[in-house]
C-alpha cells in the first residue's frame, strides 16, 4: 500500500479545512465582482521657472488626458473636440488662461502670453510664458482651473524660481496663494 505524501508547510501556516475555503469561496467572488471603489483624483500641477537668457519666467500647466476630455466634452457639447486636436488643445489653453493668474507685489495681474499647447506622456501640457518682473517681493497666485467641472480638483503650482521649491496647493476651497521672489 502506497503512502501518501502531505506537501511540506512553511513554517507557522495554519491548515485550512477545504469545507471553509469552499464556505468563503462565494464571499470572494461578489467581493471580487463589486466594482472597485476607488476615485482618481484630478489634480493639475504647474511649474513655474525662471529662464534667465530669455528674461522670463514660464509657466507649464500639465493636465491629465482624461480630464481634458471630460472638460472639452463639458465647455463643447456637440462638437466631439479630442484633447489631441489642435482645436481641443487650443480650447484648453483658453481655459487655463481664464482659470490662473499671477499677481505682483502691487496686486497688479501680470499679462501671462500663451506660448502653445502638446500632448505628453498621459496628458496634456499647456505653456505660458511672462517677461521677468522687476518688483521682488510676494505674488500671488489665483486658481480656479476646472472647480467648476471636478468636485475636488486639485491644482498643485510648484515654484522653482528659488531652492527649495515650495509646493502650493490650491482647491475650491483655498483658490489663492503666495510665494516670495
Amino acid at each position: 500500500m502506497a503512502r501518501r505524501r502531505s506537501r511540506p508547510r512553511a513554517a507557522g501556516a495554519a491548515a485550512v479545512p477545504r469545507r471553509a475555503l469552499f464556505a468563503a469561496l462565494p464571499a470572494l467572488l461578489w467581493v471580487a465582482a463589486r466594482p472597485a471603489g476607488a476615485h482618481r483624483a484630478h489634480v493639475t500641477l504647474t511649474r513655474l521657472g525662471a529662464n534667465p537668457r530669455a528674461g522670463t519666467w514660464e509657466l507649464s500647466h500639465s493636465v491629465h488626458y482624461h480630464d481634458a476630455a471630460r472638460v472639452l466634452e463639458l465647455r463643447a457639447p456637440g462638437r466631439r473636440l479630442d484633447p489631441g486636436s489642435v482645436e481641443g488643445r487650443a480650447r484648453l489653453a483658453l481655459d487655463v488662461e481664464a482659470g490662473f493668474g499671477l499677481f505682483d507685489p502691487i496686486c497688479a495681474r501680470l499679462a501671462l502670453q500663451m506660448v502653445g499647447a502638446e500632448l505628453a506622456g498621459d496628458g496634456v501640457q499647456v505653456y505660458q510664458e511672462l517677461p521677468a518682473p522687476a518688483l521682488r517681493g510676494s505674488f500671488r497666485v489665483e486658481c480656479t482651473l476646472w472647480h467648476d467641472v471636478f468636485p475636488g480638483q486639485v491644482n498643485n503650482l510648484r515654484v522653482e524660481l528659488a531652492v527649495p521649491s515650495p509646493l502650493l496647493r490650491l482647491q475650491a476651497g483655498r483658490r489663492r496663494a503666495s510665494f516670495q521672489d
